[in-house]
């Protein structure tokens, strides 16, 4: 079965972005950027995920998403 993977904190530490930055160029609560990062997140919102994008300056969303198979 897949599984989809949200690489926010791989892209957060190749861009040089903490958390409480990605915060102040969203709105979107560290709290929630933090779930994410985690990895532990069973839903996802697409507006967040759209506003994530936009700040982060990422036209591809393979490049914060992707499926991989579980274990």
């Amino acid at each position: 079965m897949l599984k989809i993977k949200i690489k926010l904190k791989e892209v957060l530490k190749t861009k040089g972005i903490t958390q409480k930055n990605l915060e102040a160029m969203t709105g979107i609560p560290q709290s929630r950027i933090s779930t994410l990062c985690s990895g532990n997140r069973q839903e996802v919102n697409l507006l967040m995920l759209e506003k994530i994008a936009h700040a982060l300056d990422i036209t591809d969303l393979s490049e914060l998403i992707q499926l991989e198979e579980e274990n």
